[in-house]
């Protein structure tokens, strides 16, 4: 069963107290190309890191395209993708290896309740794991029974079973979304896809994302901001994003916030 919210597709109330304490926004060097990642350093630097592929992919892999894959702690790894049926629907599955990506457990799926008939012609979902308790965390956007949006899921069972999956916000664009966890802190950085003008939003959850408690929106100005990244540590939080040049569709450069979770 899926996990209904209030957001719908309005993604704050404005009785909800601003979940983070942030600092300005500033440049940030590095490419953001598919599968680049978010850290967040001794001292709280921002970095761009390319993205990781493991030495083998899991058998199988129905869209190359959406392929991702991350470490976890020692020789943990999983990878995530969208598996496409007959009907051009999707079922989004993870994958976990125990011996760095050479060897694959069958997939699990994730989240099976895509109605849209997209076939492979969708984002990549965003797959993260914490060091800290083993949970698996997966963001994607799919055509729910409901209503399109940005949907979120996760592993407490690394990697085995997935929980009911829970509405970010729901909305037509086709949006896509970050997530980063430590421990009980679950964080979504993600498009809002109502927003006249592309905007990055943020989703906190101190529950390990069974709920979402606070939202608000991270980016500021009128320049379109997408391609939204993001990190946590201990109680630090970076979201980077690439935020268009007025008049361009293409022409923009990376931008990062670091703020301070509200405790």
């Amino acid at each position: 069963m899926r996990t209904l919210a209030v957001w719908g597709a309005v993604s704050v109330s404005a009785c909800v107290p601003a979940p983070v304490r942030w600092n300005d926004e500033k440049p940030i060097a590095g490419s953001m190309d598919a599968g680049a990642r978010l850290s967040l350093r001794p001292g709280n630097v921002p970095m761009l890191v390319a993205a990781w592929s493991p030495p083998v992919r899991p058998g199988g892999v129905g869209c190359p395209l959406s392929f991702v894959a991350v470490r976890a702690v020692g020789d943990t790894t999983y990878a995530a993708w969208w598996a496409p049926r007959v009907d051009s629907t999707a079922s989004l599955v993870v994958a976990r290896s125990d011996d760095g990506g050479t060897n694959w457990r069958a997939p699990v799926i994730a989240d099976s309740t895509d109605i849209g008939r997209a076939g492979c012609s969708r984002p990549a979902p965003y797959l993260a794991a914490d060091s800290l308790n083993g949970y698996v965390h997966v963001v994607y956007f799919l055509q729910a029974a409901e209503g399109p949006g940005l949907f979120f899921t996760h592993s407490m069972e690394q990697g085995t079973m997935f929980h009911s999956p829970v509405p970010i916000v729901y909305g037509e664009r086709v949006s896509v979304g970050a997530v980063a966890s430590r421990g009980d802190t679950v964080a979504v950085a993600y498009e809002n896809p109502n927003a006249e003008v592309p905007q990055i939003w943020l989703a906190l959850s101190q529950t390990t994302g069974h709920i979402f408690e606070g939202r608000e929106q991270v980016s500021t100005g009128t320049a379109a901001t997408t391609r939204p990244l993001i990190a946590l540590r201990g109680g630090r939080l970076a979201i980077a994003w690439f935020e268009t040049q007025r008049g361009s569709s293409t022409v923009g450069g990376n931008v990062v916030r670091v703020g301070e979770v509200k405790r």
